[in-house]
């Protein structure tokens, strides 16, 4: 199931390694040290491990699904990869997006409700900035994005 080396046809960058790789019914799902590579209906998807929000397993269904970071505001995209056994590499992928997480902090913007601010470091190693507010946080109200703006002026303090 969970090899190290390169699934052939697969083009990665320069200096990227692959961790590990998974067979999907529509070819390699493969985990490297700086995204997770998957089969789409259009070819080949690369998620950055800085734009996974989460990745879980459903043994019962043998499905690894992962869901992206969205921009505020936006939905999330969600993967669905249907893999055998996706346990051992699952636990690559959550590694990864784990390692990615340098700062995470919670903040309240108005009475009851609050963002987290997450900083996740970039393959280039430069720092991305998310915001995730609690759900009944209406964003595009008067105010609410200048005290996002300030939450995450905040937790960027703690890093530079």
């Amino acid at each position: 199931m969970w090899r190290r080396r390169r699934p052939p046809g697969l083009a990665l960058e320069s200096g990227e390694r692959v961790l590990a790789h998974a067979t999907t019914p529509d070819g390699p799902a493969v985990a490297t040290d700086r995204r997770l590579l998957f089969p789409t209906a259009d070819g080949t998807a690369a998620v950055a491990w800085d734009d996974v929000d989460r990745a879980t397993w459903s043994g019962e269904e043998g499905l690894l699904v992962v869901v992206e970071t969205p921009p505020l505001g936006a939905r999330r995209r969600e993967h669905r990869l249907r893999i055998d056994d996706g346990r051992t590499f699952l636990d690559v992928v959550r590694e990864q997006v784990n390692a990615s997480i340098v700062i995470s902090r919670y903040l309240p913007i108005e009475p009851g409700r609050g963002v987290q601010v997450i900083g996740r470091r970039r393959p280039d190693q430069t720092l991305r900035w998310v915001v995730r507010p609690d759900a009944g946080l209406d964003v595009d109200a008067p105010g609410t994005r200048q005290r996002i703006a300030a939450a995450v002026a905040e937790v960027r303090a703690e890093v530079d």
